[in-house]
């Protein structure tokens, strides 16, 4: 029996950490991916070098699949996976439903609503001259994310865009926070049985109330000036979902660079709003605002907060676990050799920010005559959809 005695909090973070990051199975980092596909393409472009017969829809095939093999190689399959795999059950298990969220999307939304409003006003003081645009590339602030969400009983498909079905929501849930939103309501397209309900809702409680029978789960329509006012609905999940974010997480709490951007997610996840003057005025920064609106937070929004700050501790701890381990392999000195850390990381744990750049680049210096012989040898699908 291995035993591992635990004598810090720090080391139980760290193995809290260590257990659920391998149980969950994460799938393999940006940086890898791109050294295992850099390999594949490399390797096939030798290949290619060689002969020159073979058509541009088989180069393609032989890519994908190059690319498919090489990743799926380093991938860690348990014999419970493989044999579940083989007889056709289930690939996971879990007791909860998650429905994504794209935050930093939302969040730049409001910033740009702010900055408008400061230079409307032209009020702002000398400390709020700067545009709090973060870290944020201002060329890609304003392009806002529309999602495909299944709808009722996975059937349909319904174009979903999470900031304006909040910020139009019904006047009923006019205090529901973000989070909860997502968490509590979905969006479907209205039907006759949805009709029924609001005109009865919209009539008399007393007739919802003193119906038989299981209660259908509650409806909310949107205001007027939503686009899908006449379509479509807000329903009640028949349990909670959990919301996952997409994009840049939140960051540490205890970071003096990313306060700002801390406290402008907390606001627009916890606190209800419609607009940015709801959140934060221009005469305040989005920390002094968090400070004002905290009081709204309600208490089971505070534990999720707590539990995300006790997830980056735990990050922290496993990362300091483990460079301490990789020290104490090397020289006296105890200095890192870079070769043990992954690619593209340093010894404070960063990664550069190029690497989407260079995988693009890579795939652009692909041989021109793939591309060419596909146009050439076949009728454009976009086109042949528009002629009909």
């Amino acid at each position: 029996m291995d035993i591992k005695f635990i004598w810090s909090g720090s080391d139980a973070k760290a193995l809290v950490y260590y257990i659920t990051d391998y149980v969950t199975k994460m799938s393999l980092s940006f940086h890898d991916t791109f050294s295992l596909v850099q390999k594949s393409i490399t390797s096939l472009k030798n290949s290619w070098d060689q002969t020159d017969k073979e058509t541009a829809i088989e180069k393609s095939r032989k890519l994908v699949l190059r690319c498919y093999n090489t990743l799926a190689s380093q991938q860690e399959l348990s014999g419970v996976q493989v044999a579940s795999y083989l007889m056709n059950w289930g690939d996971h298990y879990t007791t909860h439903k998650f429905q994504g969220i794209f935050l930093i999307q939302i969040e730049r939304f409001l910033q740009t609503q702010l900055n408008e409003m400061r230079v409307k006003q032209k009020s702002q003081l000398v400390e709020h001259a700067v545009v709090d645009d973060d870290i944020f590339d201002e060329d890609n602030n304003n392009e806002e994310e529309f999602h495909i969400q299944l709808g009722e009983n996975d059937q349909r498909y319904v174009l979903v865009n999470t900031r304006i079905d909040y910020q139009y929501r019904s006047d009923s849930i006019n205090n529901m926070c973000l989070y909860d939103f997502v968490s509590i309501l979905y969006k479907k397209k209205m039907n006759t049985s949805d009709l029924k309900y609001l005109f009865k809702t919209a009539v008399s409680m007393e007739e919802k109330v003193s119906q038989k029978g299981r209660p259908p789960n509650e409806r909310y329509s949107f205001q007027k000036q939503h686009p899908q006012m006449t379509t479509h609905l807000l329903m009640k999940y028949g349990e909670h979902h959990v919301p996952i974010l997409y994009g840049p997480q939140i960051p540490r709490r205890d970071r003096d660079d990313t306060r700002e951007r801390y406290s402008r997610a907390l606001l627009t996840l916890f606190v209800p709003w419609r607009t940015v003057s709801d959140l934060c005025n221009t005469s305040q920064t989005w920390e002094e605002a968090f400070k004002v609106q905290q009081h709204l937070i309600s208490v089971h929004s505070w534990t999720i907060i707590e539990n995300i700050q006790l997830l980056h501790e735990c990050k922290k701890d496993r990362d300091d676990h483990l460079l301490q381990v990789i020290a104490e392999a090397q020289t006296e000195n105890g200095t890192i050799d870079p070769a043990m850390l992954p690619v593209s990381q340093d010894v404070a744990g960063e990664y550069d920010d190029d690497d989407s750049n260079a995988l693009l680049e890579l795939l652009g210096n692909l041989d021109d005559r793939t591309t060419d012989l596909a146009n050439a040898s076949r009728k454009s699908t976009e086109n042949t959809y528009i002629e009909e």
